[in-house]
This record gives structure tokens, C-alpha cells and sequence, in this order.
């Protein structure tokens, strides 16, 4: 996955690296034709594996006229098929929002190129009884799994919650005794669901709605209250100890001598250097000139992908690359009208470099303190106001709710922008980690 990932964040071969190894990122050759209408949100589940993501409509301006809402729901479907079609979702699941009244639009549609769909339904349930035992089973029969938000539906439809397979509650409370009794309230109306817990704050909330019995959460769940320790594993100090002679454009030859005190890591550069992604004539096997064929800039951004398992086989850690990877790809699509080329490759940086304090449960001035990368990222992830700060903010609002209207107007962006660019930040990424 590494040398794929490497070769596709990498400058042609004969571009010379700046003087600041940092990471850059090429951009795409054609851009794909979004409307900005779809947003996104990602599920985890008890492993912290990003098991689905959802996709909702985003407000429109008429979203609370009830009148719209067929419309809007159609707009959401065509705008999913429409995905589905010019991309491979076969290894994720793909979950949609829509409102009860409009479940039936569903027959409409082809979504036949996904193992299964699951669809969460919202609002009132404005549907007869025999409407739904006519409607339901043909839903499922199109490998459509039904859920609903936990709304009052239950008293109206009493035996509604027997046939949902999902169960989508909001944390209205921080309260550990209120949550508790939400959540037994939807083991009772759907006992045979899945419980989908929305707007987690923390990784403290998160573990708390697991130890409930939630099965999925969404939200900002990569955040310690502190940090929880204050040392860094043995393979993070070696990795750092060659990034920084990286960093400083050291001679290839002490760069070399550091890499072969980690046989592992010396073996891993030469199998990159010899792949397919490199298309070299003839095999390398001195690490003194892979590291000349590679370059300082490849060589960078190969060894900062490579802290993401710095702690050894982890279940975290494609997670956290996953996620670290589209607030890079978001932060940086986001600033290619503001910022020059450098510069963005510094908002990749900082959204790459934002969850490795999660990663190895370290203070983040400490982290960046060893890590040492540009001023600017430091600042930035410091918590200092930087031309980088609002793209930031943007990254991680996109993890919850969404952006407010004074986060976009800060990027320049309008809610379309921020839509579109945060599809393709996403499927960037599923392309980067599905190969």
C-alpha cells in the first residue's frame, strides 16, 4: 500500500526536490464533475476501523419546506448513483440519509454495483401500515438495508422497529446517565438493530457509547482529554533520527549508515526502490544509491507515511492514516487557490502530521518538538494563527456537522466548494488505500 501511496503523492522523477523536504502532493490531471451536493461523515466501528460513510445532502436554502423535500431526497439519489457508477465502493460501505416520506424513491434507482446499501431514514414516518408491509420487503429485496434515526416513530408504528437493522441516535447530552437511558430506549424499539451513535466529541465519548453497546460512531473521535505518555517507541526515534538527516539534505552515505541500523526498514527501501512504481531498468541492491535514486523529497514523504506504523502492527493505524490522509487531501485541495505550490504541500503536511499525537499518545509540542517540520505546520498544530489556521479548522469541522458559513467564507469557499472538494479528498484517498 506504501509504495503505491509514495509514488502517487511523488513529482515527476526529474523534478528537482525544494530545499524544505516536506511533502508534496501532485495535482490530479482532470477533476471529476461534482455538484458539491453530497457530504460525507465516517463510521467507526468497536475496532476503529472506518467501517462506512454516510452521504447526505447538504442544506439547501429551501431544505425546510416540506415541500422540497421529494425533490431534494430525488437529487440525493441520482447524485449517489451517479457516484456509484464512476467508482469502485465494492470494499466500503456506503450508507444514505433520506427522509421516511421518500423511501419508495429507492425502487427508482440502480444500486446494483454495491454489495449492499444501507439507508437511514429521518423524520416522521407519514407512511401506512400497509404501505410499509407492501413497501419493505421490495427495498430489501434490492439489497437495501432499512434503519432510522431514533425518533418518535415507535408510537405510531409500534412494530416498525422489528424490521430496522439500523438505529441512528444523536448525543444530545454529555450526561453518561441520559445517554444510557437513549440507548435503552432503542434496544427496546428496534432489539434487533444495529445502534449508530452521531456527533461524538471525543475518544472518551466514543468508548463510553461503545461500552453501551453502540456498534458504530461518528464524529471527532481522534482527541485525548491529555496526553498519555510521554515517551516515543523505539521505531518512531529511528524513523525521526532519518527523517531529520532527510530534512537537512544530508549526504546519501549517512543517510545510508543511519538506515542500516534498522534492517527491516533498509530492506523495505530497496524493495521500493525495485518496484514496478519506479520503472527502473536495473536492479538496486546498495542503499547508498536508492537513496540517490529516490531523492530527498520521495524520500521524506515515504518515511512520514511509514510513522503512521511506527508502533508495529496496530488496528488504529490505517485507520488513522485513512483519516489523516483526507484532512491532508481536503486541506490541500482546499488552499490550491490561495497558496502556492509550496505552501500547499505544507497544508498536506499539517493535516498529515495532525493525528500522529493520537497515534502515539504523546504530547503535540513534544511530537512536533522531535519531528521538527516547517515553522508554519508547527504554528499551525500549535494552536497559533496562521494563513493555515481556517483550513485547518475547515478539516476538522468536516469530521463533525460540517463547516459553519464564517469557516467557509474564511477558505473562500461556498458550501458547494466545500462538498465537492471533501468527495474527492475522500475518494482520493479510498484510491490511495485500495491499492
Amino acid at each position: 500500500m506504501f509504495r503505491w501511496l509514495i509514488d502517487k503523492l511523488a513529482p515527476p522523477p526529474n523534478q528537482s526536490p525544494p530545499q524544505d523536504a516536506t511533502v508534496a502532493v501532485t495535482a490530479a490531471p482532470s477533476k471529476p464533475d461534482y455538484s458539491g451536493l453530497l457530504r460525507r461523515r465516517a463510521i467507526y466501528n468497536r475496532h476503529w476501523q472506518i467501517a462506512a460513510y454516510a452521504l447526505t445532502l447538504r442544506e439547501l436554502p429551501h431544505a425546510k419546506h416540506s415541500t422540497h423535500a421529494y425533490r431534494d431526497d430525488e437529487v440525493l439519489l441520482c447524485q449517489v448513483e451517479r457516484l456509484l457508477a464512476n467508482h469502485d465502493f465494492k470494499h466500503t460501505d456506503i450508507w444514505v440519509e433520506m427522509a421516511w416520506s421518500n423511501i419508495a424513491q429507492l425502487l427508482l434507482h440502480d444500486f446494483s454495483n454495491l454489495p449492499v446499501l444501507r439507508v437511514i431514514a429521518h423524520g416522521n414516518v407519514n407512511l401506512s401500515a400497509a404501505d410499509l408491509i407492501e413497501l419493505l420487503p421490495q427495498i430489501s429485496q434490492r439489497n437495501i438495508i432499512l434503519g432510522a434515526t431514533a425518533k418518535h416513530w415507535h408510537q405510531s408504528h409500534p412494530t416498525l422497529g422489528e424490521q430496522l437493522k439500523i438505529v441512528a441516535l444523536s448525543i444530545q447530552s454529555p450526561d453518561f446517565a441520559v445517554l444510557s437511558q437513549q440507548v435503552a430506549i432503542c434496544r427496546q424499539i428496534a432489539p434487533h438493530a444495529q445502534l449508530w451513535i452521531n456527533d461524538v466529541d471525543s475518544r472518551e465519548a466514543a468508548e463510553a457509547c461503545f461500552q453501551l453497546g453502540a456498534d458504530f460512531v461518528s464524529g471527532q473521535v481522534f482527541t485525548w482529554p491529555e496526553a498519555q505518555q510521554i515517551h516515543f517507541p523505539d521505531s518512531f526515534i529511528r524513523l525521526n533520527q532519518i527523517l531529520q538527516l532527510v530534512r537537512q539534505n544530508a549526504d546519501a552515505k549517512l543517510i545510508a549508515d543511519e538506515l542500516k541500523s534498522d534492517p527491516a526498514l533498509s530492506a523495505r527501501l530497496l524493495r521500493y526502490v525495485n518496484s514496478a512504481a519506479l520503472g527502473l531498468s536495473h536492479p538496486i541492491s546498495n542503499l547508498d544509491q536508492a537513496i540517490v535514486v529516490v531523492g530527498n523529497q520521495r524520500l521524506y514523504r515515504w518515511l512520514s507515511l511509514l510513522l503512521f506504523s511506527s508502533k508495529g502492527e496496530q488496528e488504529l493505524d490505517e485507520t488513522l492514516l485513512e483519516a489523516a490522509l483526507n484532512r491532508a487531501r481536503l486541506m490541500e485541495l482546499a488552499g490550491q487557490k490561495q497558496f502556492n505550490h509550496v505552501e500547499c504541500e505544507l497544508l498536506f503536511l499539517t493535516g498529515l502530521f495532525s493525528l500522529l499525537d493520537f497515534l502515539l499518545r504523546v504530547p503535540r509540542a513534544l511530537l512536533l518538538k522531535e519531528l521538527n517540520p516547517p515553522e508554519q505546520v508547527i504554528k499551525t498544530l500549535l494552536g497559533d494563527s496562521t494563513p493555515f489556521t481556517p483550513y485547518f479548522e475547515l478539516a476538522l469541522s468536516s469530521e463533525l456537522a460540517g463547516p459553519s458559513i464564517d469557516q467557509l467564507a474564511a477558505c473562500q469557499l461556498s458550501a458547494g466548494d466545500f462538498n465537492r472538494l471533501q468527495m474527492e479528498a475522500t475518494l482520493w484517498t479510498f484510491s490511495a488505500l485500495a491499492t
